[in-house]
């Protein structure tokens, strides 16, 4: 343990990493103290992998080595995406990079909100789940209800928590819940589809995860949604929903069992009945979204609103779930402005530039040098900055020019690179259009944005936009393809994904025909016992499981 005095770490030159606060399987988390700021945080260090399970030299260690950094530049990116959030359930984030050690390891640290209060785990082993009071049902109702406000909000940026649980939310002083663990959630399962060069990742913990997510599947907002329907079930009836037995294992269990009905001692309404049912529906589509179940247990939460808190756990320290909803914690969404556009008058600033959007017309010369400008902040890792830059170049860009087209595909570019994957996907689809339009099927500009919006409308979790883009960028690239190797590696990656959306669609025979027609093509390019051919095995052999036909 760290502790204070002359050989107390620092990190940044700021932040003393005091006594050890808990510890996870990929990162721990010390109490500190910002001694520029003079105020108690949080510091989370990311431990990095001990091995890497492959040769050093070998192709498939550099290409694991490479996917770590990736992750961990993504890992970057989304925590400033979750500080911008401004959330009252996200513990607020101060201060992220990169410490380095004399022997020349690095690891990302996180520095955070400080939080008081009890995990919702430890809360629900205070609890006796007996009788049928209201004020418990209400705790529950308040309990959940914080979570989906804030599920509600991120899910609109692109941001899947993917491990929902008791033990990542916590009860504040105050009453108010935090949501935990973004950082880690985003690392470990970064984007909706796992790549071609992850082997079996999951993410999640198994008696709260959804049943795609035991399939390996498209994780979207949904999923989250599974989840917190685990944690209604259980706060309400002190166990969760689903369990493994000798004829039917946990997995199967989600997958296919039923949803029990909730104890008739507790007297709920029918509403929460059918709350809980359909947020545990097996079919994601058929599970409401967080907005909707927010709405659909607030009367819940003000009917016990008005009881004793000291009879709740935590109540009579101040940590009451009900207190906050005496003003509501899911505002209107704004209407969201015209991809691509800001409103008129609006200034936009980057660096120390500022501009209006009724300026005159952005000119050529203008717009090459406000994507020179552009690339020197996604060089250096500021996408969201070079995202304001291209937003008011594009409100000055005359409608129809070839400026205001270049604008919008750089403009979804940087949107890719900030993980906001449905806007990204959208711009460049548009882009597409003109190019293809303009320029032809093969040119490359046109092919660039199908190949980025077919994969940034998968991570999104939209399959039915994500196939048309992929299959056009394929079908036009057969020539190419042939003599780059860079271009055959990305048309082998997005026959890869077609295959995990069509499994994830319904249609199994077909994914199972784009695996087996592809496995071969990857074992070519790659080695028979390369990452990527036994990710694509593992997905066959998840497909067979679920009765695909061989």
């Amino acid at each position: 343990m760290l502790t204070d005095g002359p050989d107390a770490r620092m990190i940044a030159g700021r932040y003393r990493v005091d006594g050890l606060l808990g510890k996870g399987g990929m990162s721990e988390v010390y109490f500190g103290y910002d001694e520029r700021l003079d105020r108690p945080v949080a510091i989370k260090l990311l431990r990095p992998p001990s091995y890497v399970p492959a040769a050093p030299d070998s192709p498939e260690a550099a290409e694991i080595l490479d996917a770590l950094d990736r992750d961990q530049r993504r890992f970057l990116r989304e925590i400033r995406v979750t500080a911008r959030l401004e959330l009252p359930g996200v513990p607020a984030v101060y201060d992220t990079g990169v410490d380095g050690s004399p022997s020349g390891e690095r690891r990302l640290w996180v520095v955070m909100q400080l939080l008081r209060g009890a995990t919702v785990e430890t809360l629900i082993d205070a609890v006796s789940f007996d009788g049928d009071d209201v004020p418990r049902v209400a705790w529950a109702a308040a309990i959940v209800a914080q979570v989906a406000a804030v599920l509600a909000d991120v899910h609109r940026v692109d941001i899947v928590h993917r491990d929902i649980k008791p033990a990542n939310l916590l009860v504040s002083d105050g009453g108010l819940v935090k949501v935990l663990d973004f950082g880690i959630a985003i690392l470990r399962g970064a984007g909706a589809l796992p790549r071609l060069t992850q082997v079996d990742r999951t993410v999640g913990t198994p008696a709260y995860m959804s049943p795609e997510q035991w399939a390996g599947q498209l994780v979207t907002p949904a999923s989250d949604v599974y989840s917190l329907g685990c944690l209604l079930f259980e706060l309400l009836t002190g166990d969760v929903p689903f369990h493994g037995t000798s004829p039917m294992p946990l997995r199967a269990a989600h997958q296919e069992a039923p949803v029990p009905a909730l104890p008739a001692r507790l007297a709920v309404t029918g509403e929460l009945d059918e709350l809980v049912a359909a947020m545990l529906a097996k079919d994601p589509g058929a599970r409401p979204p967080a907005a909707e179940v927010y709405r659909t247990l607030l009367p819940l939460i003000m009917a016990g609103g008005t009881a004793d808190a000291g009879v709740l756990p935590g109540g009579d320290l101040g940590r009451d779930p009900v207190r906050p909803f005496r003003r509501p914690l899911l505002g209107v969404t704004p209407a969201a402005p015209e991809a691509g556009r800001v409103p008129r008058g609006a200034r936009v600033c980057a660096g120390t530039r500022a501009r209006v959007a009724d300026e005159a017309p952005l000119t050529e010369d203008e717009a090459e040098r406000l994507r020179a400008d552009v690339q020197s902040l996604l060089d250096d890792d500021r996408p969201s900055e070079a995202v304001r830059l291209l937003e008011a170049g594009l409100a000055r860009a005359a409608p129809g020019s070839l400026p205001e087209l270049r604008m919008r595909h750089a403009l979804a570019a940087a949107l890719l690179m900030a993980g906001q994957y449905g806007r990204a996907a959208s711009l460049f689809e548009q882009a597409g259009a003109a190019y293809r339009r303009y320029l032809g099927a093969a040119d490359p500009w046109a092919l660039d944005c199908a190949y980025q919006a077919g994969h940034a409308y998968a991570q999104a979790g939209k399959p039915d936009k994500a196939l048309p883009q992929l299959r056009y960028y394929i079908a036009n690239t057969a020539t190419s393809a042939a003599t780059d190797p860079e271009e055959a590696a990305k048309v082998l990656e997005s026959r890869f994904v077609i295959a995990q959306l069509l499994a994830t669609s319904g249609d199994a025979e077909a994914a199972m025909a784009e695996l087996r027609a592809v496995r071969p093509l990857l074992a070519a390019a790659y080695g028979p016992g390369s990452a990527q051919v036994r990710n694509l095995d593992k997905w066959t052999e998840r497909l067979l499981a679920q009765g695909a036909p061989r």
